[in-house]
């Protein structure tokens, strides 16, 4: 946290004394005077990115009875809609089929519904069109593949990544034709020991003097 101090000037004000003699003035702080300070507050965020899980570390496992989850979200009921225009509440929505659809045996009206997507059980009620949805569904416990009880860890390497990465593997590597990439039998255009002092054909060569 940045400290910061500032100071201002405080609001005086002229005190008139009048007397038999006369009057007299003098300059006395305003304990009155009210001060409007503008504030702007900044924040930096700094984004850790992803974190791993240890899925090597030996995991305990609590429970594998059946847990009941429960909790309150944002209506989901549009998306059973039908593409048919009807008014009649039967015809509105896709019919419950043991894992999607609302179950208008359990729904009264059109104001208290009970539907289900993906096996998840939800349950409005519309009141002066406000909608107040709840949910549940059944868990095996800590041996469901939704549990993940292992250790999770920082790899600093993923710092500030807030998706997944992006492959792309069309990348193709244009090389440049350079001495450096070429055969030796390239060697055939060398006339003189000066131009293999100098080759760069990737090689070394040690050179004797024989004469």
């Amino acid at each position: 946290m940045e400290f910061i101090k500032k100071s201002i000037l405080q609001k005086n004000k002229l005190n008139v004394v009048t007397t038999s003699t006369g009057s007299t003035c003098t300059i006395i702080p305003d304990t009155n005077a009210v001060y409007n300070f503008k504030i702007v507050l900044t924040s930096e965020v700094k984004n850790l990115g992803f974190f791993n899980v240890n899925m090597d570390y030996d995991v305990p496992q609590i429970s594998s009875n059946p847990v009941i989850v429960t909790g309150t979200t944002e209506s989901r009921l549009s998306e059973l809609l039908k593409y048919t225009i009807t008014e009649n509440f039967i015809n509105m929505y896709l019919v419950y089929d043991g894992f999607n659809g609302v179950d208008y045996a359990t729904s009264p009206s059109n104001q208290n519904i009970t539907y289900y997507i993906n096996e998840i059980k939800y349950h409005d009620i519309i009141v002066d069109g406000v909608s107040t949805t709840s949910y549940e569904f059944y868990t095996i416990g800590s041996t469901s593949p939704q549990f993940i009880n292992a250790p999770y860890f920082k790899d600093f390497n993923n710092e500030n990544i807030v998706s997944n990465p992006e492959i792309k593997d069309d990348v193709f590597i244009d090389r440049q034709q350079i001495s450096a990439f070429e055969n030796n039998y390239r060697l055939e255009y060398i006339k003189s020991l000066l131009d293999l002092e100098t080759y760069a054909g990737g090689n070394f060569f040690k050179i004797v003097n024989n004469t």
